[in-house]
This record gives structure tokens, C-alpha cells and sequence, in this order.
């Protein structure tokens, strides 16, 4: 299990190697756009690598000749489609770039350190995360977003 930090949010993710990011981020709730549904030629799922990049896979030509074509620098994005972690180096980052990340970045300053109204649950597991009344910590919302 590697850690991946998505920033400008400051979420931390642990996630499983040998699965592309993409499949693995959209398990995790993390929505990023994908038009040709992860075959690798769209370019949409490109990100810029913060940090960590000797963790993932090596960058095949058909990734490299799609960041090319979309006018990413392959020496410092990776199409998430397309990569996997391949060794359990502590964290890799991401840099989120696209409106999504821009209106996650504003929920959670909105979100964070506000009351709970109610109980808050993971969607998946149930497992309460924020009982009402209490303060909604930026971990909290981390939680919220994990898949496990």
C-alpha cells in the first residue's frame, strides 16, 4: 500500500499497487474525468507528478505520444489511465489541476471545521465519521473520501 497525496487539497489516499491510479482513485471517490474511459488516448487524466514518480510504472509509448499530443510534458505528468504503482516508496503527489479539484479545494474550505448538522457516514462502510455537533477535521473529509 502506497500513500498518494492529491494536492492542492492535502488529501491523502492509501491505495494498492499493481491497479492504475485512475481505477484506483475513482474506487476511492475521487472523480476525474476520462472521456476515452481509460484506453490511454485522450489525455483528460493527465496530472503533474509532485513527488514519488520512481513508484510508478514505467511510462509506455502510447501514454508518452498521448501527453505529447495533448501538450503535457511527459518528464512531469502521467496519464493516471496509464500508470500504477509498482513499488511501496512511502507517498506519491499529484497535482490536480482541472475545475473538479478547484470546487473539492472549495467544499472543503467550506467544510471543514464546521459542525456537523448530523452524523456523518463513509458511504461504503457505514462507520460513522463525524458524530453531530462535532467539528468536520480536514481527516474527517480524508476518511470520507477513502474506499476503505
Amino acid at each position: 500500500m502506497t500513500q498518494v497525496k492529491l494536492e492542492p487539497l492535502g488529501i491523502h489516499l492509501t491505495l494498492q499497487a499493481q491497479i492504475s491510479l485512475l481505477a484506483a482513485l475513482q474506487r476511492a471517490k475521487v472523480d476525474l474525468p476520462a472521456v476515452c474511459s481509460g484506453q490511454g488516448t485522450c489525455g483528460t487524466c493527465a496530472l503533474r507528478v509532485v513527488s514519488g514518480d520512481r513508484s510508478l510504472s514505467p511510462m509506455q509509448n502510447l501514454e508518452r505520444s498521448t501527453l505529447i499530443n495533448t501538450h503535457q510534458d511527459p518528464a512531469h505528468y502521467r496519464l493516471l489511465c496509464q500508470a500504477t504503482i509498482v513499488s511501496c516508496d512511502p507517498e506519491v503527489a499529484f497535482y490536480l489541476e482541472t475545475k473538479a479539484a478547484k470546487k473539492l479545494v472549495e467544499i472543503f474550505k467550506r467544510l471543514e471545521n464546521r459542525i456537523a448538522p448530523q452524523t456523518l457516514c463513509h458511504p461504503i462502510t457505514g462507520e460513522e465519521v463525524v458524530a453531530a455537533g462535532q467539528p468536520i477535521t480536514r481527516s474527517a473529509l480524508e476518511r470520507l473520501l477513502s474506499y476503505r
